[in-house]
């Protein structure tokens, strides 16, 4: 056998076969070297004295040949040796990539040329605020040390300088920046024209610089510079037309970079830059005499920002990503929003916004042909642009109109997203279509609710509304969203997790909008009753009728949302949809909360009816729900056992609120009437002068307040014969149906019940009360007692039996 056995390699052959290794490593290595010269990560060279010099390899014998042997060496891993070698000599010798370098080499020139380019600013404004020297002069020399700096840039970059290159470049942008700046808005020293045309000669000349370097750091710190302009050297004055022609010439110039370079950081940081020189601008100096001009603009800078996918992606046929879309919607979202506001500011609320809406879809709708022309592979863009041109449209539908209409129109702009999605297969039209969900139930939510809401001396009908009217139609697009989902992933055109997750996600956000309806219409409801409750009738009778109201809502809402629940709750485990259940549980928690603890603190008012009153009410509710969701864990078999560890919970909340309901109800019976004795109870006894007379008088009282002490007696009595008799009874039905849990708790309640009677009944109850205490509890224990042990009698038979 051990003759079948490889030949073991010898020392001499792991050790060469090592070498062979570490030329690989070195190859990648040097590869890896040569990807971060190209990111500018350059690293010093490595020192080449011998105190750091590595020890040369010792010299080896060359193994002699044996029988056993392998060959020395194979084609691939000689070839791979000599590769690593070559790599490594042509890269030389490596330095490790540490902290120090990093900082020193490459942030310390960023930071250094930032501060010189402010310390230049500050400078310029120092010295025109002491006039030091002319205007002219300050302006040449700024102009003179941005053109030097652009020079030496390029010499540097000639000689291999990459990386330091890039940063006076930089530098010498934003001081040419600065200096044309200062020479047209503070020192009037060239026109508007002029000022211009050397802006455009600047910004020109970064896009050139940023290209022909490939630099991506010079077309930032280029924009930075550029946006930072105005606010250093600004004295305060507004200069409208000026500042925002200055950056719509910064936003063609990024327009410009767009075609060459796929820099989409740079993109979102001008958009970005612009909407905060805009808002500024608006926060100081807006007036309503400037809407037309502040308008042209933001009509400019929309048309700029809407033009940049075409040129980032169409032109040049580079497929768009997320953050292409995302800046698509952030512009149209930004500056149609803030025009609309302007416009709603100045009193024009309906025409003119609508006409602007139904301009912005006629732009997209070109848009989309232009995509659908220039690059047919693109369907983000392309569904992206109908998306916008519906959207819009519906926005002027509901401005003209009413905003209602705003949530129905994007329901249906949702639905058709994700029927076209789902029919073609392209999941960026199925994930604009959740967008366009959202953007509708949030409207609806933020929109269409509080504005029909009841107001006082307004007239209020539940359901019969218009926020009742757009949710119907938003519920009515989701549900038919979701059989979508569900028919496409049965036909297996669809992965089963996404549609799992789509689904889900859109018949949770249907039943939390039905649920929300429900519950606004609901308290708008009582909210109306209360407000006439509050209007009519005396003081004393207002307040008790608002009472008598305010128990009627909460219970009207825990039944609601009990029976939402328990609905839930069963849809979810008929489909077996986790997320249904659960929002059901929770919905249940939240019933339960309202109505123990919102209907509670009624359960002894004096307009109470035994049993037949809104707090009994309530809790009979949530028994019922808990009960049916037991049974319906209970008997479900496609639901995961660890679930069914809920059931437990469900029956012992279900057996409290009955304890609680019983307890409450009782004693509320005993203590109204304990309020209306007290009530015609005179002041009690003082001492007086006569001893007599206050014995009478305490002998009086004493026999006037024992009703009231009876009473309360009876309540004490009340409650144990109620819960001796709920464990008794608890403990049939357990015996009967076989549930030890429900056995348990009986047991639990019965040994609580003996405690009360034993250390509180005991103590507080008149002979005759704790007589009957006693004896029921008694009487109800030996019951206990008795079943137990016919039930191990039994059991014992049995087993005899099964024995013989």
């Amino acid at each position: 056998m051990a003759e079948d056995l490889p030949p073991r390699p010898s020392l001499d052959q792991l050790l060469e076969r090592l070498d062979r290794l570490e030329g690989l490593l070195q190859a990648n290595a040097a590869r890896l070297q040569a990807v971060e010269r190209r990111l500018g990560f350059e690293s010093p060279p490595a020192r080449t004295d011998r105190t750091n010099q590595e020890p040369a390899p010792r010299a080896r014998k060359e193994p002699a040949p044996h029988a056993h042997d392998e060959p020395a060496n194979t084609a691939g891993e000689s070839a791979g040796h000599e590769a690593g070698r070559r790599a490594a000599e042509e890269a030389g010798p490596a330095a490790p990539r540490d902290i120090e370098a990093i900082v020193g080499g490459t942030w310390s020139s960023w930071v250094g040329i930032l501060a010189v380019v402010f310390g230049a600013a500050f400078s310029l404004k120092y010295a025109f605020e002491n006039n030091w020297m002319g205007p002219g002069t300050r302006v040449m020399l700024g102009g003179a040390g941005g053109l030097g700096l652009l020079a030496l840039a390029e010499r540097l970059r000639l000689r291999g300088l990459r990386q330091y290159a890039y940063v006076l470049a930089g530098g010498g942008l934003l001081i040419l920046y600065l200096s044309i700046y200062a020479a047209y808005n503070f020192y009037q020293l060239v026109g508007q024209p002029p000022a211009f045309a050397l802006m455009a000669g600047v910004t020109a000349a970064a896009v050139l610089l940023a290209v022909r370097f490939d630099a991506l750091p010079v077309a930032v710190l280029g924009l930075i510079g550029g946006f930072l302009t105005p606010a250093l050297l600004s004295t305060g004055e507004d200069n409208q037309v000026g500042l925002f022609a200055y950056v719509a010439l910064l936003d063609a110039g990024v327009l410009t970079v767009a075609y060459f370079r796929r820099w989409t950081i740079l993109n979102s940081l001008s958009f970005a830059a612009t909407a905060l020189v805009t808002l500024g601008w608006l926060v100081t100096h807006y007036r309503l005499e400037k809407l037309w001009t502040t308008l042209f603009f933001l009509s400019l800078f929309f048309l700029i920002y809407s033009l940049l996918a075409v040129v980032h992606n169409l032109l040049p046929r580079r497929r768009a990503r997320w953050f292409d879309a995302a800046l698509v919607g952030a512009n149209a979202s930004f500056h149609f929003g803030l025009g609309y506001l302007l416009l709603a500011e100045a009193g024009y609320e309906r025409r003119l916004p609508a006409t602007a809406a139904v301009l912005v879809s006629a732009l997209f709708v070109l848009l989309f042909y232009a995509a659908w022309r220039l690059n047919r592979a693109d369907r983000l863009l392309a569904y992206l642009y109908v998306a916008g041109a519906v959207t819009f449209f519906t926005v002027a539908l509901g401005t003209q109109y009413e905003l209602y209409w705003v949530t129905a129109a994007w329901a249906v702009e949702g639905l058709m997203l994700t029927w076209a999605g789902l029919r073609a297969g392209e999941a960026s039209a199925r994930r604009a279509g959740l967008g366009v969900f959202a953007l509708a139930a949030l409207h609806w939510f933020f929109w269409d609710l509080p504005d029909s809401s009841f107001r006082e001396g307004t007239a209020f009908v539940p359901l019969l509304n218009l926020r009742a009217l757009s949710c119907a139609s938003l519920v009515a697009a989701l549900g038919c969203g979701v059989w979508l989902y569900r028919r496409a992933a049965g036909g297996g055109s669809l992965a089963g997790r996404e549609a799992a997750a789509a689904s889900s996600a859109l018949a949770l956000t249907a039943n939390a909008l039905v649920l929300a309806l429900l519950t606004f219409d609901l308290n708008d409801y009582f909210a109306r009753r209360s407000a006439a409750a509050d209007a009519g009738g005396a003081a004393a009778d207002a307040a008790d009728l608002h009472d008598r109201v305010e128990n009627a809502r909460l219970f009207s809402l825990a039944t609601l949302w009990a029976v939402y629940g328990s609905g839930l709750l069963a849809y979810g485990a008929r489909l077996g949809w986790r997320p249904l259940r659960y929002a059901g549980l929770l919905l249940l928690a939240a019933a339960t909360v309202v109505g123990a603890a919102g209907c509670l603190p009624y359960y002894a008012e004096a307009w109470h009816a035994p049993v037949f009153n809104p707090t009994f009410a309530a809790f009979a509710v949530l028994v019922a729900a808990y009960f049916y969701a037991a049974r319906l864990y209970g008997r479900a078999e496609s639901l995961p056992e660890g679930e069914r560890a809920v059931v437990p919970l469900l029956i012992v909340a279900a057996n409290l609120l009955a304890v609680v309901a019983l307890s409450a109800e009782a004693s509320g019976y005993f203590e109204a009437r304990i309020a209306e004795a007290g009530a015609r109870l005179p002041d009690p006894p003082t001492v007086t002068d006569s001893y007599e007379q206050y014995r009478a008088a305490t002998a009086d009282y004493e026999r006037l307040t024992r009703p009231v002490r009876d009473l309360r007696l009876a309540r004490q009595l009340s409650l144990s014969l109620i819960w001796a008799l709920y464990g008794a009874g608890l403990l049939v039905v357990g015996r009967m149906r076989r549930v030890r849990l429900l056995r348990l708790l009986a047991l639990g309640l019965l040994g609580l019940t003996t405690l009360k009677v034993f250390f509180w009944d005991l103590a507080s109850l008149d002979q005759a009360y704790r007589i009957v205490s006693f004896v029921a509890l008694g009487l109800v224990l030996l019951a206990v007692s008795y079943f137990y042990q016919k039930s191990q009698q039994r059991a014992g038979r049995e087993g005899e039996k099964g024995k013989g």
